[in-house]
């Protein structure tokens, strides 16, 4: 028998998210107040915090608490048992999937704000990011499962660098409407991240860790990826279900 994932809980995890982004995202006195307070601690400390605050970040279970708002079902009973936006799309249909990709993506920007606003060490949000990625993929709420780590990672990228999202967006669009394979799209947007950082450190001065982020953060995603590139070989990898903006979604 499937779980069932109460409708009115996943509602108040969403608004705890929501509150949250907009904590880490804007600036306001909470926040000013918090950190000038974690800005006595000592660097190694910070550090740590950044890196175990970046995981406790990526492991808020977006696609989780989509899907369960949706349908009231547990979207790792669902498809493939992930929690990012291709599976929460199979699940809760174009809202699930278009709420797991927006979630997904902000928590990787919070991930990294969280790190610069902890410590102004490029190392901080550089290990606040990579942990961003792994709670996205192994998320301490959800017995230590989740996703692929994409879309957190493409958000993460685009905090360090802004305009990366001109060349993530329609990479992504591409990927999703013609492609339809995810796991490939999710290949090209890593490999893309660690070759966009590639030129910015070696022709536009940006620091080197950033490479060690994109690096680091495709190992992750390769990592997660290993049953999907064993289908790949096979070739009996699925594909994405044609995009339908009013997908109809069972309920129970």
């Amino acid at each position: 028998m499937k779980r069932r994932v109460y409708r009115a809980s996943a509602l108040a995890g969403w608004l705890g998210v929501i509150v949250f982004f907009v904590f880490i995202l804007t600036n306001n006195d909470l926040r000013s107040n918090v950190f000038a307070a974690i800005s006595q601690w000592p660097e190694g400390a910070r550090l740590i915090v950044a890196a175990l605050g970046g995981y406790l970040i990526g492991s808020i279970p977006i696609g989780f608490l989509a899907v369960g708002v949706i349908t009231e079902r547990d979207v790792r009973e669902e498809g493939s048992g992930r929690t990012g936006g291709t599976n929460a799309y199979r699940a809760g249909g174009f809202l699930g999937g278009f709420l797991t990709i927006v979630g997904d993506f902000l928590k990787g920007m919070c991930a990294v704000a969280f790190g610069a606003l902890t410590l102004p060490n490029i190392w901080a949000p550089v290990l606040s990011g990579l942990g961003g990625v792994l709670g996205h993929n192994a998320s301490i709420f959800l017995a230590f499962r989740g996703g692929a780590g994409t879309i957190s990672n493409m958000g993460a990228a685009t905090a360090f660098w802004p305009p990366a999202l001109l060349f993530i967006a329609p990479i992504f669009v591409l990927g999703m409407f013609v492609i339809r394979v995810a796991s490939v799209v999710s290949l090209i947007l890593n490999s893309g991240a660690v070759i966009l950082f590639l030129i910015l450190v070696l022709f536009f001065g940006y620091p080197w860790p950033l490479l060690v982020y994109a690096v680091g953060a495709l190992l992750l995603t390769l990592y997660a990826l290993r049953p999907n590139l064993d289908r790949l070989r096979a070739g009996t990898e699925p594909r994405v279900p044609p995009i339908r903006l009013f997908k109809r979604v069972q309920h129970g």
